[in-house]
Protein backbone atom coordinates (compact mmCIF):
# COMPACT_ATOMS: atom_id res chain seq x y z
CA UNK A 1 0.00 0.00 0.00
CA UNK A 2 1.47 3.22 -0.74
CA UNK A 3 -1.21 5.83 0.68
CA UNK A 4 -3.44 4.05 2.44
CA UNK A 5 -7.26 4.80 1.63
CA UNK A 6 -9.71 4.03 4.94
CA UNK A 7 -13.48 3.67 4.80
CA UNK A 8 -14.99 4.41 8.67
CA UNK A 9 -18.44 2.40 8.13
CA UNK A 10 -21.31 3.19 10.99
CA UNK A 11 -19.49 6.31 11.46
CA UNK A 12 -21.21 7.57 14.61
CA UNK A 13 -19.43 9.15 17.22
CA UNK A 14 -16.85 6.72 17.70
CA UNK A 15 -16.33 6.45 13.74
CA UNK A 16 -15.66 9.96 13.15
CA UNK A 17 -13.35 10.71 16.27
CA UNK A 18 -11.19 8.16 15.15
CA UNK A 19 -11.91 8.92 11.25
CA UNK A 20 -11.16 12.70 12.38
CA UNK A 21 -8.10 11.92 13.64
CA UNK A 22 -6.50 10.11 10.67
CA UNK A 23 -7.83 12.62 8.21
CA UNK A 24 -6.16 14.95 10.35
CA UNK A 25 -3.15 12.80 10.39
CA UNK A 26 -2.84 12.94 6.93
CA UNK A 27 -5.13 9.13 5.88
CA UNK A 28 -7.30 9.46 2.78
CA UNK A 29 -10.93 9.26 4.87
CA UNK A 30 -14.20 8.23 3.74
CA UNK A 31 -17.56 7.54 5.82
CA UNK A 32 -20.48 5.81 5.34
CA UNK A 33 -23.18 6.89 7.48
CA UNK A 34 -26.96 8.07 7.39
CA UNK A 35 -29.85 10.28 8.15
CA UNK A 36 -29.41 13.35 9.89
CA UNK A 37 -26.30 13.14 10.77
CA UNK A 38 -25.29 12.59 6.82
CA UNK A 39 -26.82 15.34 5.67
CA UNK A 40 -25.23 17.58 8.61
CA UNK A 41 -21.76 16.19 7.36
CA UNK A 42 -22.94 16.88 3.80
CA UNK A 43 -24.06 20.65 4.55
CA UNK A 44 -21.77 21.54 6.95
CA UNK A 45 -19.12 19.15 7.50
CA UNK A 46 -17.92 17.34 10.78
CA UNK A 47 -17.43 19.42 14.23
CA UNK A 48 -14.92 17.59 16.39
CA UNK A 49 -14.65 18.92 19.75
CA UNK A 50 -11.84 17.15 21.80
CA UNK A 51 -8.85 18.55 23.94
CA UNK A 52 -11.13 21.75 24.59
CA UNK A 53 -10.08 22.48 21.12
CA UNK A 54 -12.61 22.43 17.72
CA UNK A 55 -11.90 21.28 14.29
CA UNK A 56 -13.87 21.80 11.03
CA UNK A 57 -13.20 19.47 8.51
CA UNK A 58 -14.34 18.61 4.88
CA UNK A 59 -15.40 14.60 5.34
CA UNK A 60 -16.28 12.61 2.06
CA UNK A 61 -19.68 10.94 3.41
CA UNK A 62 -22.40 8.64 1.82
CA UNK A 63 -25.27 6.22 2.71
CA UNK A 64 -24.32 4.43 -0.13
CA UNK A 65 -21.62 1.06 0.78
CA UNK A 66 -20.00 1.68 -2.61
CA UNK A 67 -18.48 4.73 -1.38
CA UNK A 68 -16.20 2.49 0.49
CA UNK A 69 -15.26 -0.04 -2.74
CA UNK A 70 -11.58 1.32 -3.50
CA UNK A 71 -10.78 1.64 0.35
CA UNK A 72 -7.44 -0.43 1.66
CA UNK A 73 -8.92 -0.43 5.22
CA UNK A 74 -12.26 -0.30 6.46
CA UNK A 75 -13.07 0.24 10.06
CA UNK A 76 -16.30 -1.22 11.37
CA UNK A 77 -17.49 1.75 13.63
CA UNK A 78 -21.05 0.27 14.00
CA UNK A 79 -22.71 -0.86 17.61
CA UNK A 80 -22.78 -4.41 18.26
CA UNK A 81 -26.77 -4.37 17.41
CA UNK A 82 -25.98 -3.50 14.18
CA UNK A 83 -23.03 -5.39 13.03
CA UNK A 84 -24.47 -8.27 11.37
CA UNK A 85 -26.61 -5.67 9.08
CA UNK A 86 -23.97 -4.02 8.35
CA UNK A 87 -21.91 -6.79 7.42
CA UNK A 88 -24.06 -8.10 4.89
CA UNK A 89 -24.25 -4.56 3.60
CA UNK A 90 -20.62 -4.33 2.63
CA UNK A 91 -20.35 -7.83 1.31
CA UNK A 92 -20.58 -6.23 -2.42
CA UNK A 93 -17.46 -3.57 -1.85
CA UNK A 94 -15.13 -5.94 0.47
CA UNK A 95 -12.62 -8.61 -1.45
CA UNK A 96 -10.10 -10.39 -0.16
CA UNK A 97 -7.52 -7.96 -0.14
CA UNK A 98 -9.57 -5.53 1.90
CA UNK A 99 -7.98 -5.16 5.54
CA UNK A 100 -11.29 -5.08 7.93
CA UNK A 101 -10.81 -3.47 11.54
CA UNK A 102 -13.95 -4.50 14.52
CA UNK A 103 -13.94 -1.67 17.21
CA UNK A 104 -17.09 -3.03 18.52
CA UNK A 105 -17.93 -3.28 22.31
CA UNK A 106 -18.00 -7.09 24.03
CA UNK A 107 -15.70 -9.66 22.54
CA UNK A 108 -17.49 -11.28 19.84
CA UNK A 109 -17.19 -8.69 16.84
CA UNK A 110 -13.86 -9.86 15.35
CA UNK A 111 -15.56 -13.50 15.09
CA UNK A 112 -18.78 -11.85 13.50
CA UNK A 113 -16.83 -10.37 10.99
CA UNK A 114 -14.75 -13.60 10.05
CA UNK A 115 -18.10 -15.20 9.60
CA UNK A 116 -18.48 -13.16 6.75
CA UNK A 117 -15.42 -12.40 5.53
CA UNK A 118 -13.46 -15.37 6.19
CA UNK A 119 -10.37 -14.59 3.19
CA UNK A 120 -9.83 -11.22 4.78
CA UNK A 121 -7.43 -9.64 7.01
CA UNK A 122 -8.69 -8.85 9.93
CA UNK A 123 -7.57 -6.79 12.79
CA UNK A 124 -9.74 -6.11 16.34
CA UNK A 125 -9.16 -2.93 17.96
CA UNK A 126 -10.49 -1.41 21.60
CA UNK A 127 -11.17 1.97 21.92
CA UNK A 128 -10.99 3.63 25.15
CA UNK A 129 -12.89 6.76 24.99
CA UNK A 130 -15.98 9.12 25.85
CA UNK A 131 -17.09 10.50 22.61
CA UNK A 132 -20.66 11.36 21.70
CA UNK A 133 -22.76 13.00 19.43
CA UNK A 134 -24.09 16.35 20.42
CA UNK A 135 -26.03 17.15 17.81
CA UNK A 136 -25.86 16.51 13.51
CA UNK A 137 -22.23 17.20 12.41
CA UNK A 138 -20.87 17.43 16.13
CA UNK A 139 -19.03 15.18 17.91
CA UNK A 140 -17.75 15.92 21.53
CA UNK A 141 -14.76 13.80 23.12
CA UNK A 142 -14.84 13.94 26.49
CA UNK A 143 -12.07 11.45 28.31
CA UNK A 144 -9.65 9.12 26.94
CA UNK A 145 -9.09 8.11 23.22
CA UNK A 146 -6.60 5.96 23.38
CA UNK A 147 -6.75 2.63 20.97
CA UNK A 148 -4.75 -0.67 20.62
CA UNK A 149 -5.36 -2.92 18.04
CA UNK A 150 -3.54 -6.62 16.88
CA UNK A 151 -4.48 -8.68 13.86
CA UNK A 152 -6.90 -11.60 14.98
CA UNK A 153 -7.41 -14.66 12.66
CA UNK A 154 -5.06 -17.99 11.52
CA UNK A 155 -1.74 -17.18 11.52
CA UNK A 156 -0.27 -16.33 8.42
CA UNK A 157 -3.68 -15.49 6.99
CA UNK A 158 -3.39 -12.00 5.82
CA UNK A 159 -0.22 -10.96 8.13
CA UNK A 160 1.62 -8.77 5.81
CA UNK A 161 -1.53 -6.70 4.79
CA UNK A 162 -2.92 -6.82 8.42
CA UNK A 163 0.99 -5.66 9.17
CA UNK A 164 1.20 -3.16 6.81
CA UNK A 165 -2.09 -1.16 7.77
CA UNK A 166 -1.56 -1.58 11.45
CA UNK A 167 2.23 0.28 11.28
CA UNK A 168 0.05 3.43 8.69
CA UNK A 169 -3.12 3.59 10.93
CA UNK A 170 -1.24 3.69 14.13
CA UNK A 171 1.33 6.32 12.68
CA UNK A 172 -1.76 8.75 11.33
CA UNK A 173 -3.27 8.97 14.85
CA UNK A 174 0.20 9.38 16.48
CA UNK A 175 0.50 11.99 14.14
CA UNK A 176 -2.75 13.54 15.05
CA UNK A 177 -1.72 13.29 18.97
CA UNK A 178 -3.81 9.52 19.41
CA UNK A 179 -1.96 7.23 21.86
CA UNK A 180 -2.45 4.18 19.62
CA UNK A 181 -0.45 0.87 20.03
CA UNK A 182 -0.11 -2.79 18.96
CA UNK A 183 -0.92 -5.55 21.14
CA UNK A 184 0.36 -9.25 20.67
CA UNK A 185 -3.00 -10.58 22.41
CA UNK A 186 -6.83 -9.26 21.57
CA UNK A 187 -8.51 -11.36 23.10
CA UNK A 188 -6.70 -10.29 26.44
CA UNK A 189 -7.41 -6.60 25.45
CA UNK A 190 -10.68 -7.23 24.61
CA UNK A 191 -11.56 -8.87 28.20
CA UNK A 192 -9.82 -6.08 29.73
CA UNK A 193 -12.13 -3.55 28.43
CA UNK A 194 -15.09 -5.87 28.90
CA UNK A 195 -14.37 -5.60 32.49
CA UNK A 196 -15.22 -1.70 32.15
CA UNK A 197 -18.13 -2.47 30.15
CA UNK A 198 -19.75 -4.65 32.72
CA UNK A 199 -18.43 -2.53 35.63
CA UNK A 200 -19.74 0.74 34.38
CA UNK A 201 -22.25 0.55 31.47
CA UNK A 202 -25.42 -0.55 32.63
CA UNK A 203 -25.33 1.06 36.35
CA UNK A 204 -24.19 4.61 34.41
CA UNK A 205 -27.48 4.33 32.47
CA UNK A 206 -29.53 3.15 35.33
CA UNK A 207 -28.41 5.51 37.45
CA UNK A 208 -27.86 8.73 34.97
CA UNK A 209 -24.66 9.57 36.24
CA UNK A 210 -21.05 9.76 34.89
CA UNK A 211 -18.98 6.93 34.91
CA UNK A 212 -16.45 9.01 37.40
CA UNK A 213 -19.41 9.87 39.99
CA UNK A 214 -20.09 6.26 40.18
CA UNK A 215 -16.49 5.50 40.76
CA UNK A 216 -16.36 7.83 43.76
CA UNK A 217 -19.98 6.44 45.22
CA UNK A 218 -18.80 3.95 47.68
CA UNK A 219 -22.17 2.66 47.71
CA UNK A 220 -22.66 2.08 43.96
CA UNK A 221 -18.71 1.23 43.38
CA UNK A 222 -19.09 -1.68 45.61
CA UNK A 223 -21.56 -3.40 42.80
CA UNK A 224 -19.08 -2.00 39.85
CA UNK A 225 -16.57 -3.99 41.37
CA UNK A 226 -18.75 -7.09 41.68
CA UNK A 227 -19.92 -7.62 38.18
CA UNK A 228 -16.44 -7.01 36.52
CA UNK A 229 -15.15 -9.66 39.56
CA UNK A 230 -17.55 -11.91 37.65
CA UNK A 231 -16.59 -11.13 34.02
CA UNK A 232 -12.95 -11.41 34.94
CA UNK A 233 -13.96 -15.10 36.59
CA UNK A 234 -15.74 -15.95 33.49
CA UNK A 235 -12.25 -14.74 31.23
CA UNK A 236 -10.44 -16.98 33.63
CA UNK A 237 -12.64 -19.76 33.00
CA UNK A 238 -12.03 -19.14 29.18
CA UNK A 239 -8.22 -18.92 29.78
CA UNK A 240 -7.59 -15.47 29.66
CA UNK A 241 -5.46 -14.04 32.28
CA UNK A 242 -6.73 -10.44 32.60
CA UNK A 243 -4.35 -8.91 34.66
CA UNK A 244 -5.04 -9.26 38.44
CA UNK A 245 -4.87 -5.64 38.93
CA UNK A 246 -7.54 -4.59 36.07
CA UNK A 247 -10.40 -3.68 38.39
CA UNK A 248 -8.60 -1.10 40.57
CA UNK A 249 -6.55 0.08 37.34
CA UNK A 250 -10.03 0.67 35.79
CA UNK A 251 -11.61 2.68 38.99
CA UNK A 252 -8.47 4.80 39.05
CA UNK A 253 -8.08 5.54 35.37
CA UNK A 254 -12.23 6.45 35.32
CA UNK A 255 -11.71 8.71 38.39
CA UNK A 256 -9.59 10.80 37.11
CA UNK A 257 -11.47 10.65 33.52
CA UNK A 258 -13.80 13.55 32.36
CA UNK A 259 -17.46 13.05 32.30
CA UNK A 260 -17.73 9.93 30.60
CA UNK A 261 -21.43 9.18 29.45
CA UNK A 262 -21.48 5.73 28.75
CA UNK A 263 -22.33 4.49 24.87
CA UNK A 264 -25.68 2.69 27.15
CA UNK A 265 -26.42 5.66 28.99
CA UNK A 266 -27.03 7.55 25.14
CA UNK A 267 -28.50 4.60 23.53
CA UNK A 268 -31.27 4.76 26.36
CA UNK A 269 -31.90 8.36 26.35
CA UNK A 270 -32.31 8.35 22.26
CA UNK A 271 -34.49 5.03 22.03
CA UNK A 272 -32.08 2.97 20.25
CA UNK A 273 -31.55 -0.54 21.47
CA UNK A 274 -28.46 -0.93 24.20
CA UNK A 275 -25.93 -3.33 23.78
CA UNK A 276 -26.51 -5.20 27.04
CA UNK A 277 -26.46 -8.40 25.12
CA UNK A 278 -22.62 -8.20 24.38
CA UNK A 279 -21.64 -6.90 28.05
CA UNK A 280 -23.25 -7.69 31.04
CA UNK A 281 -25.58 -10.33 29.30
CA UNK A 282 -22.36 -12.39 27.76
CA UNK A 283 -20.97 -12.56 30.61
CA UNK A 284 -24.10 -13.76 32.78
CA UNK A 285 -24.93 -16.76 29.88
CA UNK A 286 -21.23 -17.52 29.53
CA UNK A 287 -21.41 -17.79 33.58
CA UNK A 288 -24.20 -20.35 33.44
CA UNK A 289 -22.81 -22.72 30.60
CA UNK A 290 -19.53 -22.70 32.42
CA UNK A 291 -21.25 -23.17 35.63
CA UNK A 292 -20.04 -20.22 37.39
CA UNK A 293 -22.20 -17.31 39.38
CA UNK A 294 -22.75 -14.00 38.04
CA UNK A 295 -25.77 -12.58 39.53
CA UNK A 296 -24.88 -8.97 39.53
CA UNK A 297 -24.32 -9.41 35.66
CA UNK A 298 -27.49 -11.43 35.37
CA UNK A 299 -29.50 -8.45 37.47
CA UNK A 300 -28.26 -5.74 35.42
CA UNK A 301 -29.01 -7.44 32.28
CA UNK A 302 -32.88 -7.80 33.11
CA UNK A 303 -33.03 -4.37 34.62
CA UNK A 304 -31.33 -3.39 31.78
CA UNK A 305 -33.57 -5.35 29.62
CA UNK A 306 -37.15 -4.26 31.64
CA UNK A 307 -36.03 -0.39 30.98
CA UNK A 308 -35.98 -1.08 27.25
CA UNK A 309 -39.25 -2.98 26.99
CA UNK A 310 -40.65 0.73 28.87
Amino acid sequence: MAMLKVGVAGAGAVGCHYGSLLQQGGLDVVCLTRGEHLAALKENGLTHISNNGSVELNIQASDDPSILTDCDVILLTCKTTALDELCQQLGPVISNKTVLVTMQNGVTAPDQAIHYFPQSPLIAASAFIGVRIEKPGVIIHSAAGHIRLGHWGASGQGDGAASAALEKLIAAWDRSGVDADRVSDMKRMLWYKMLWNCGFNAITALAHRYARDIAKDEDSVRWVRAAMQEAMNVARAESIQVPSDAIEQHLALTMKAGPVKSSMWQDMEHGRPTEIEAMNGFVAKRAEELGLEAPVNDLLASLIRASERK
